[in-house]
């Protein structure tokens, strides 16, 4: 009886002794010779387009924090209201 109940521990071990371990480098390697490119290939613009776009970009960011401040304000309203209303009330 003991031998069976034994049986799948014994499995186990067998089963990892069976697997390879994976080193750094060669995971590193793995990698590299998947994707087949080190570096990131960025489209040529002009100065000027470049400077519009990150007017762009830097107009956008304003607009969000603008966005995120009034929503936070609307928020910390709604709270204040619902405190008072649930104290006072």
């Amino acid at each position: 009886m003991m031998g069976s109940a034994s049986q799948p521990m014994l499995v186990v071990k067998y089963n990892r002794a069976l697997l390879k371990k994976r080193k750094l480098k060669e995971v590193k390697d793995l990698l590299m010779e998947t994707s087949r490119k080190t570096e990131v290939e960025f489209k040529k613009v002009s100065s000027i387009e470049l400077a519009r776009i990150k007017t762009e970009i830097r107009h956008k960011a304003r607009k969000e924090a603008k966005f995120q401040i009034a929503l936070l304000l609307a928020c910390l309203v709604v709270v204040t209201l619902f405190l008072y209303w649930l104290l006072y009330t």
